[in-house]
């Protein structure tokens, strides 16, 4: 109870700020702006990922991503350097994202710095190959990136890419000023807790296959923009990683004989050609490669969250302020991971009944969200990619 204590401001800020973002939906409903602010915040995301002028587009931005960089290295790819040498950039970014740092290098560890982030490196050492060192959360604005090169080591190319992984959002896009329904708020509380693995299989994607001694390389098309995973069978030992378009990078490690399937990290890809690229550092390769795709409807997701224990209506339905509220303490609770989901359902209903009982003390003014107010009719989505991105380099086995 004391942690729930603890908690209670941030719930508290919230679910006040979520009541007051759209006049026409005070006290009745919540808008989808409001909502992504409260996810936001919950998350722990706003201190770095949003500016101190932001607009909503900037909290909706940070959940659904969607953008890629590409850093010039200038000329410096493929030289192998007879001593240790740092390079800095200064990178642009312009919408607020969680960013993977997806690099394609040779030698020892590369260590590469973002502001003043912790410094992370690569870790392969057995030839050319895609690695994903660190996601850094970013704001608008220029960010400084160091890299340093170490003697026989080298880069070819480094993009920031928020694409691919996990694109908190409604089924759509976000529309800031639109009421939150059951299936917008179940579809974004799926991916924020990272359980989109739990939805029920849909169909398969049948790829197309190239083959090297090392490498695999699968070539598939999806019409729309569902949540898929990779299930693979080794025989054997292996290890290695899969690289999907220059988007994400997932590393994998199946030890001893007749080992499970394994069900990689479960994705979100925009519709389009995409490939997926396994290299196999050691070991053994696949015996399979099956593509599955969920079932990440609106009304699946609302089912899911269901039975974990969360108040849900249809999915088309808008979501009352109360229970909007009663969520999004639930999942702050949950994403703290400091007590057991049952214990803080209970607590969370008593602190409900407090908060309507008790009024705010009159210093808090929360009437409005700290955004520009301007943004809220702009009925603006989010966008998604139109174009498949290919891979950084060609094939090779």
């Amino acid at each position: 109870m004391k942690i729930i204590v603890r908690l209670l401001p941030l719930i508290l800020f919230i679910a006040l700020s979520i009541s007051t973002a759209d006049p026409s939906y005070a006290q009745q409903y919540v808008s989808q702006g409001a909502w992504a602010v409260g996810i936001v915040k919950g998350l722990g995301w706003e201190s770095k990922g949003i500016p101190q002028q932001p607009s909503l587009m900037d909290y909706m931005d940070l959940l659904s991503g969607r953008n890629f960089i590409n850093v010039n290295l200038k000329n410096y790819a493929t030289r192998l350097g007879t001593f240790p040498d740092t390079l800095t950039y200064n990178v642009n970014v312009e919408h607020c994202g969680r960013y993977r740092l997806i690099v394609y290098v040779y030698g020892n560890p590369v260590l590469f710095t973002m502001d003043n982030e912790p410094t992370v490196s690569s870790h392969f050492s057995n030839g050319w190959n895609y690695e994903e060192p660190a996601t850094f959360i970013l704001k608008r604005g220029v960010h400084r990136l160091s890299i340093t090169i170490p003697k026989g080591s080298s880069i070819f190319a480094l993009y920031l890419s928020s694409m691919a992984e996990n694109a908190i959002q409604p089924k759509g896009g976000w529309v800031a000023a639109k009421p939150l329904d059951y299936g917008a708020e179940a579809s974004t509380l799926t991916m924020a807790m990272d359980v989109a693995g739990k939805l029920p299989v849909q169909s398969e994607i049948p790829p197309a296959v190239r083959a090297g001694a090392n490498a695999r390389q699968f070539t598939f098309q999806i019409p729309s923009d569902p949540v898929l995973n990779f299930n693979t069978t080794f025989q054997g030992p292996s290890r290695g990683y899969v690289m999907v378009d220059n988007s994400i990078v997932i590393p994998y490690e199946v030890r001893g004989t007749d080992a499970p399937p394994l069900n990689m990290k479960a994705i979100n890809l925009g519709q389009g050609t995409h490939t997926a690229y396994l290299k196999i550092l050691s070991g053994q390769a696949p015996s399979s490669f099956v593509i599955y795709q969920h079932n990440d409807s609106p009304e699946a997701c609302s089912a899911l969250m269901r039975s974990m224990g969360f108040n849900m209506g249809l999915a088309y339905l808008p979501v009352p302020y109360d229970i909007a509220r009663a969520s999004l303490g639930a999942f702050i609770v949950i994403v703290a991971k400091t007590v057991p989901y049952n214990i803080a359902r209970v607590s969370l209903e008593e602190l409900i009944a407090r908060m309507a009982k008790n009024k705010m003390p009159n210093e808090l003014d929360l009437s409005g969200l700290p955004v520009k107010q301007t943004e809220l009719p702009s009925q603006r989505v989010i966008r998604t990619y139109k174009e498949p991105i290919s891979p950084m380099v060609p094939f090779e086995d």
